[in-house]
């Protein structure tokens, strides 16, 4: 097994060889990805994607800069344009 293990680590040091530093983090988001996808539901995982993340930070500095009505749920922009 340690073979396999040392042949493994040699190919994937020759495949990021020369990668640009934005494929390297993807690579890193990945391994992390691979670490935690015990902990997250397979039906959950697009939730966990780069793309939808990026979307929760948008969504959270407009809930910060008050450009959302109520509280960010339906029930609270319900409940203001009923006030």
């Amino acid at each position: 097994m340690g073979t396999a293990i040392a042949q493994y680590k040699n190919e994937l040091l020759q495949e990021i060889e020369g990668l640009p530093s934005r494929k390297l983090k993807e690579i890193i988001d990945f391994v992390c990805f691979l670490k935690a996808r015990e902990a997250i539901d397979p039906s959950q995982s697009y939730f966990w994607t780069q793309k939808w993340q990026e979307l929760e930070r948008k969504a959270d500095k407009d809930k910060k800069s008050g450009k959302v009505i109520g509280d960010g749920t339906l029930s609270g922009l319900l409940n203001e344009l009923d006030a």
